[in-house]
């Protein structure tokens, strides 16, 4: 036979299971995933095996019955029961006596394990599977049995033969009676495994022996092969022992018993098999060497890892590849300090079969032999490159923002701090740009968060396009950026600089093809002049930014020691506004709208004004920009609607059966989840109809997500709602979506009302306006009319709705009554 066609054997010439062998090898797989029996049926059939499956335990009863497996992967898991209890049911049926079994679960404890070979399993495999090594794992299991087999007939033939072994050999008959026995090591123990009856003067098995033997008895006497059995019994009151019996058929009428012993067989089994599966399972490389500290002996997972299988390194020299990689002498003092304290934690660099090299926390430890010298070296080793680089990553996050990856005001402070040190030594100047993007807010409501993030980012290239390598520019979130420039001269360098910025970032966003235009507002504040600290810096250089928002927005300007008192006073407002609206601080005024074409109360718009116990009535534009800013509008904006509801019904109830009352909403309010059910309800507690209320938005508020819009006031629409678009025309109007949108009202702003007798542009837009909505099926109401020649020209274009100073200012309700009674009277 040639050498090719030779099957392999081990030293001891038991015949290898190769991946050609697996065909007639049957595996029964158990588990309730089928996903998981997916992937192990896959897998295994690929490999050669031939694959049975169950999902639960009588599934698997079923299939056992119907065909024995060669092996069984069982899952402890399952609807039906747990696969330490299935497993021992199939190790009893005597077709799984020899049936080798192995645990898969996820639980990855001790106790779990031990439980496993307590019921018999034969291996153990922990979730998730490394499915490449899955055949392996059942080809070595099937290889151990094998040889196992082979090993204990050979035993049994041989002890059968030979005499004077250190085992018990019993001769028993038919009736179970011991006919003779013949001992070796057990000798002292003979009285304990035969009772002799005190009459008749025969001799038996002790009672608990022979009930656990006879049924194996019986099948060697019927014609079965000779019988395996492994049993636990302790002959002497004391710690329960393991015992082996063999039984053979000798003649027709009896049996010779072989018994052994194998108490701490089995437990060195059961240690040999745990570490085993400890060595292979681990998810770590370890490499096992010699006292020269050549490579012996790899797991699975430094194959995997280093991307070579055992068989290239058996026999290297560890030390000499890893010196490679290190300066010279570096291992001989590893292996110094190895030898001194017995082990070795720290980082080595690896390098993989691809020549690629990553980072290895190293773990070594020294064996000694009984003579005190090293037997051999035991190193375990991670890849650490991922851990490496999230705390690289999670160090450049805490001082960098995640959006711009600029520095954060962490990093900014210190360098802040660094530069002010510097420039006390050398006498020489910083400066510090707070910079703003005006009317940022309103990209985020009319575009979304993800066109918002888009400007951020490219703003923060921009910045970092016209400063100096040396300068710093950071995010303080929001919006808000800051630039550092150490070693000025004097103001104009900053001057130039904040120019720069303000060039840089007034050039157009490109947005879905859409230019969007944005200006900066920048403060500028000096050290040591403005400040000696990073704090007093920013916080000083960010006064200053306001004042140029108060100037008009987009324009720079110097700190001045009078903005510290505008700074207090902006806090301090925010915090009375925090506690205005549980103080009861808040009032709605009405203003007249009027139907000029009947000259007839059409109905009113509320408008807030909070009532400050020190500054007195504070008009709306002085709080509710801020009240945006600081999340307090939603909670305003639903007791506007609420003490709305009530006065409609207060009017109702008076007589004003058709009035309607508008409010304004806010997009925060707009777009949060359930806002419809919140308004539905507060109309519902106060008795309102959803008629009488009409709800006033802006066009840009609409735009950030159209669609979902349209589809939002449609719902109040058909609930009864008058919906009512707010100072049309002076947003960014798309007349496609308008002819979707369901409104009633387009409200012409006071800004074209004021100008249209002086500007013929202002009237054109008014009379499109008006002539737009008579198209669409819409009303137009006209804001801010305050001469009767202005109404009179609006009536004669068409407009017939309207509100102004020409009518009324806004009053509280007792006046609004007032003015109502009088109006009526007309």
């Amino acid at each position: 036979m040639p050498d090719a066609d030779k099957q392999k054997t081990t030293d001891s010439g038991v015949p290898l299971i190769t991946m050609g062998d697996t065909a007639t090898c049957v595996v029964l797989v158990v588990d309730d995933d089928e996903a998981a029996r997916l992937m192990t049926s896959i897998t295994l059939e690929q490999s050669g095996f031939q694959v049975i499956e169950a999902a639960d335990c009588a599934s698997a009863r079923a299939r056992f019955a119907e065909r024995k497996p060669d092996i069984v992967l069982l899952d402890v898991l399952l609807p039906d029961g747990d696969g330490f209890s299935l497993c021992r049911e199939l190790l009893n049926d005597p077709r799984g006596h020899d049936l080798p079994i192995a645990m898969v679960t996820g639980l990855g404890d001790i106790e779990s394990i031990h439980h496993a070979y307590e019921s018999g399993a034969t291996d153990f495999i922990t979730k998730p599977v490394s499915w490449g090594s899955l055949p392996y794992r059942l080809q070595f299991i099937l290889r151990a049995k094998k040889a196992f087999h082979d090993v204990s007939v050979s035993e049994g033939k041989t002890r059968a033969l030979l005499a004077g072994i250190p085992d018990m050999i019993l001769r028993i008959d038919r009736d179970g009676h011991v006919i003779d026995m013949q001992v070796g090591a057990y000798t002292h123990e003979m009285d304990h495994w035969v009772n002799y009856d005190d009459v008749s003067g025969e001799g038996h098995l002790p009672a608990p022996v022979y009930r656990i033997l006879a049924p194996h008895i019986r099948r060697v006497f019927a014609g079965q092969s000779e019988q395996l059995v492994e049993f636990d019994w302790s002959p002497l009151q004391g710690k329960m022992r393991t015992w082996e019996a063999r039984i053979m058929l000798r003649e027709q009428q009896e049996v010779v018993m072989v018994i052994r012993d194998i108490t701490q067989r089995k437990h060195q089994e059961a240690e040999l098999r745990l570490w085993a599966k400890v060595f292979e399972g681990s998810n770590e490389a370890i490499m096992i060497l010699d006292a020269k500290l050549c490579i012996v002996l790899v797991n699975k997972t430094y194959e995997k890892m280093m991307g070579f299988s055992a068989a290239d390194v058996l026999g290297v020299d560890a030390a000499q590849v890893g010196a490679s990689q290190h300066p010279r002498g570096f291992f001989r003092n590893l292996i110094a300090v190895l030898n001194e304290r017995g082990a070795w934690l720290g980082e080595l660099t690896n390098q993989r079969k691809n020549g690629e090299t990553f980072p290895s926390w190293f773990s070594i430890s020294r064996v000694l032999g009984s003579d005190g010298q090293v037997e051999n070296y035991i190193a375990i080793f991670t890849d650490i490159s991922e851990r490496k680089k999230s705390r690289e990553r999670l160090d450049f996050l805490a001082h960098h923002d995640s959006l711009t990856e600029l520095p954060n005001r962490t990093l900014l402070n210190d360098r802040l701090e660094m530069a002010i040190n510097t420039a006390k030594r050398r006498q020489e100047k910083i400066g510090v740009l707070f910079i703003d993007l005006d009317r940022f807010k309103n990209i985020n409501d009319s575009l979304g968060h993800s066109a918002g993030d888009q400007i951020l980012r490219e703003t923060a290239q921009r910045l970092k396009k016209v400063i100096r390598n040396d300068d710093t520019v950071a995010r303080l979130g929001g919006d808000e950026f800051v630039v550092l420039l150490p070693r000025v001269n004097d103001e104009r360098d900053l001057a130039e600089v904040a120019i720069k910025v303000r060039e840089e970032l007034l050039k157009p966003h490109i947005l879905e093809d859409m230019p969007l235009h944005l200006s900066p507002s920048i403060g500028i504040a000096i050290y040591p002049e403005d400040g000696d600290s990073p704090s007093a810096l920013i916080k000083n250089a960010d006064a200053a930014m306001y004042l140029a928002k108060e100037k008009g927005r987009n324009n720079y300007q110097f700190y001045t020691p009078l903005l510290n008192s505008r700074t207090l006073d902006r806090l301090k407002l925010e915090y009375d506004l925090r506690l205005a609206l549980d103080l009861g601080q808040f009032e709605l005024h009405y203003q007249p709208q009027i139907d000029a074409t009947k000259q007839q109360l059409y109905g009113a718009e509320a408008l807030i004004r909070w009532r400050h116990p020190e500054r007195g009535l504070v008009p709306p534009n002085d709080f509710i920009p801020l009240a945006e800013e600081i999340g307090l509008i939603i909670p305003i904006g639903g007791w506007v609607i609420a003490e709305a509801a009530r006065q409609i019904t207060r009017w109702q109830a008076e007589g004003h059966k058709q009035m309607v009352v508008s409010v304004n909403i806010s997009a925060l309010q707009f777009h949060q989840p359930g806002f419809l059910s919140e308004v539905q309800a507060i109309m519902d507690a106060a008795g309102a109809q959803p008629q009488s209320l009409e709800l006033e938005l802006t066009e840009s508020m609409l735009m950030s997500d159209m669609d979902a819009s349209i589809h939002e006031l449609q719902l109040f629409r058909d609930l009864g709602y008058r919906i009512a678009i707010d100072d049309f025309g002076t947003g960014f109007s798309c007349l496609n979506y308008l002819r979707r949108l369901p409104v009633n009202i387009l409200k012409i702003d006071q800004s074209f009302v004021r100008d249209m007798q002086s500007d013929e542009a202002s009237l054109a837009i008014v009379s499109y306006i008006i002539r737009l909505a008579q198209s669409l099926g819409m009303d137009t109401i006209a804001e801010g009319v305050e001469t009767s020649n202005e109404m009179t020209l609006l009536v004669n274009e068409g407009c017939r709705l309207m509100q102004g100073y020409h009518f009324s200012k806004a009053l509280p309700p007792a006046q609004f009554d007032a003015w109502l009674a009088q109006w009526s009277a007309r």
